[in-house]
């Protein structure tokens, strides 16, 4: 019964915490599937490593609706407290969450992270996500890109699916 579980397993293969995420993901695309695989195994984790990793350069995010006490915002903060180049595009109109994603953009510019705020008249609805490592003598990057939100919470409530990929042709 994939119901039956207090928390949801995290995808089979980003299931051993200590093993290298972004080695996953460059060895093929993972197609995760919420509520029924973990959201923090697999997207958190995703954001949370890369702003801790060394070999990060930049992180490059939408954020349309992540929550009070978001993961999300605060390890996009520690990436920019880095060094590491942030940059996102956050949707101002995301219905009832308009003074939280204020709230979160002001705290993001603070710490020198550059953001937007879409196009007037655009509703920015895409949840898409860019993390540029340089690997060995080469740069790469590696992205999520997502149906639902970036909101802990609410991924425990509706089915969304996501991907997390290395593949250039995505990338670019």
């Amino acid at each position: 019964d994939l119901c039956s579980y207090d928390q949801p397993p995290a995808p089979p293969r980003l299931a051993d915490e200590d093993a290298d995420i972004f080695a996953a993901i460059q060895a093929a695309d993972l197609l995760v599937h919420h509520p029924y695989e973990s959201f923090d195994a697999s997207v958190e984790r995703f954001i949370d490593e890369a702003a801790a990793d060394p070999k990060t350069l930049a992180i490059k995010m939408t954020v349309y609706r992540v929550g009070d006490d978001t993961p999300f915002v605060r390890s996009l903060i520690r990436a920019a407290e880095a060094g590491k180049q942030v940059a996102c595009v956050i949707e101002l109109t995301a219905r009832f969450d308009e003074a939280r994603n204020l709230h979160w953009a002001q705290e993001l510019e603070k710490v020198g992270a550059h953001v937007t705020f879409g196009v007037l008249g655009l509703k920015t609805h895409t949840k898409v996500l860019l993390v540029v490592r340089r690997d060995k003598e080469t740069l790469r990057s590696y992205m999520h890109i997502g149906t639902g939100n970036y909101n802990s919470k609410t991924s425990s409530l509706y089915s969304d699916f996501g991907l997390l990929s290395a593949d250039e042709a995505i990338g670019q």
